[in-house]
């Protein structure tokens, strides 16, 4: 689980905004920042994972920009290297990549995206 949660890290950390596994924003964090979950499933199988998108703005602009950002860097799938083995993200066919979600908050804007893993690492 050590290399797997290392490499979800970098990966969701190398999109220019801070972050997190879901449920572990620091208090003093600010948006956009991103927000995943930190999952390992069985080797060579395939689990529906989500990570959010978050912008405190007026418009989609921005939020949408960084999801296409995000998109792009997995294109039809991607491999990482683990270092004895490999983390596969994928889009999922049966569901919606990227999904605009309400919040009480008018400037809060977020968009929840879900991807395909499949993990083969020690």
């Amino acid at each position: 689980m050590t290399n797997t949660a290392r490499v979800l890290y970098e990966f969701f950390s190398g999109f220019g905004i801070p972050a997190y596994v879901q449920d572990t924003i620091p208090d003093n964090a600010q948006m956009p920042y991103i927000t995943y979950e930190l999952m390992e499933p069985e080797p060579l199988s395939y689990s529906l994972m989500h990570a959010n998108v978050w912008y405190k703005d007026t418009s989609y602009n921005a939020v949408s920009a960084k999801c296409d950002e995000i998109k792009a860097a997995i294109g039809r799938g991607m491999t990482i290297p683990t270092g004895n083995g490999f983390i596969a993200l994928f889009r999922d066919n049966g569901t919606p990549f990227a999904q605009i979600m309400s919040d009480p908050n008018p400037e809060t804007k977020r968009i929840v995206l879900t991807f395909r893993i499949m993990c083969n690492t020690d």
